[in-house]
């Protein structure tokens, strides 16, 4: 291959000869050649199988590659007028040409990776630039992609393992994080096959451990899935995957990633038996343990409004109260986040207290009562109002006999 050649794109370059095609065709296997070349390997050699593939021939006819005709040609042309034998980047009229050209290639095993990456590229420069209008929409792509990931054997069962599927994977998730379609689609396509790319993806995060990228990208996916989707694709959710979704939260590695989490969670707790399945996979302590740690108003908001979902079953209260830190992070957060925040912190402890009266002098200790008396005594909406009144009659003959009660509320 000459230094002419080197520069240009790969696809471009007929797999026979290694120059840029001047006729370039297709065969039944969907690869492309230049005509002189495939019709010498197949009329002058006799040779029956597809050069690349090592598939077996039935069918001679070569079918012209027209879009791929047009982008080397253009391409010809900048060459031509370019003091540089530097490669061009197609002009923005071409971008559709050679999409379509990749949607073809990409439908090949041994190019699929290859592909992806182009695509992904072509997806990046289309956002970076608004002028360019490419009539492969957002919509189509992201349901070929998706397909990607998606891959059945068995009805409803994901087959994501395989010696090259890692890598197919990483790269198909990646490209439709970039991809944005619209909200009908992405429901169709998240739902089609009883919601088999949901469960893709929650595969994803909990398989690969090792990979803390595809797992965020995973997630990042599954927000705005859960955002448009029925109920009912929300419910089947497994515990090893709250498990995961915890460890990401734990580990704090991404703050991106850690909000990613919390928005599902907020989408997803109120449906089926995923906050039992919350509980059991650990999540309490961790939000309490991050609670106590961040003042950030938003996450503070999104991490309460948690904790008071989960502490509205048994279990959760269980596991709220076997934190030793709970009561008094909670507690501390009232008046210092948001309105939002005090409804929540004051709703999850009314909870706890209406039914374990054992925390009563602890919540006294760690200055709650207190800052229950200000709730009342505060701008906060009645309603907030009206249940931080019903927290002091749970206990007030116990908390009326102690000094530090307030005097205004004694009875």
């Amino acid at each position: 291959m000459d230094g002419f050649e080197h520069q240009a794109p790969s696809f471009f370059i007929c797999p026979i000869s290694l120059q840029v095609m001047k006729d370039p065709v297709t065969i039944s296997t969907g690869m492309t050649f230049d005509r002189e070349s495939i019709q010498k390997w197949l009329f002058s050699y006799k040779k029956i199988i597809c050069p690349v593939t090592k598939q077996p021939l039935s069918d001679f006819r070569l079918t012209p590659n027209s879009n791929l005709l047009r982008l080397i040609q253009s391409w010809h042309l900048q060459q031509a007028s370019s003091s540089t034998t530097k490669f061009v980047e197609p002009e923005p009229d071409n971008h559709d040409a050679l999409m379509k050209v990749l949607l073809e290639e990409i439908k090949q095993p041994h190019l699929k990776v290859k592909s992806l990456r182009q695509i992904k590229s072509l997806i990046q420069e289309n956002r970076g630039d608004s002028s360019r209008i490419t009539c492969i929409r957002d919509d189509s792509l992201f349901s070929l992609v998706a397909s990607l990931v998606v891959k059945t054997e068995l009805p409803g069962v994901p087959q994501i393992t395989g010696n090259d599927t890692p890598e197919i994977v990483n790269e198909a998730v990646s490209s439709l994080c970039l991809l944005r379609p619209s909200d009908e689609t992405l429901k169709m396509v998240s739902q089609n096959e009883n919601g088999l790319l949901i469960e893709s993806l929650c595969l994803i995060i909990t398989q690969y451990l090792s990979n803390l990228q595809i797992r965020i990208q995973a997630a990042l996916l599954l927000k705005s899935i859960f955002e448009v989707v029925d109920g009912i694709y929300k419910e089947g959710l497994r515990v090893e995957f709250f498990e995961s979704i915890t460890e990401i939260l734990k580990d704090q590695i991404s703050k991106h990633g850690s909000l990613t989490v919390l928005a599902i969670l907020m989408e997803v707790l109120s449906y089926g038996k995923n906050k039992e399945k919350a509980i059991e996979g650990g999540l309490i302590p961790i939000l309490i343990e991050l609670l106590a740690e961040d003042n950030e108003r938003h996450v503070c908001e999104m991490m309460l409004a948690l904790l008071e979902k989960l502490c509205q079953k048994a279990e959760g209260r269980a596991a709220f109260l076997a934190h030793p830190a709970g009561i008094a992070v909670v507690s501390s957060k009232i008046l210092k986040v948001s309105y939002v925040g005090d409804d929540k912190s004051i709703s999850l402890l009314s909870s706890v207290l209406r039914c374990r009266g054992e925390v009563a002098q602890e919540f006294m200790e760690v200055g709650g009562v207190t800052k229950i008396c200000l709730v009342i005594e505060s701008g906060c909406n009645l309603k907030t109002k009206e249940k931080a009144r019903e927290i002091l009659g749970f206990h007030l003959k116990t908390w009326n006999k102690t000094p530090c009660f307030p005097s205004l509320f004694k009875a």
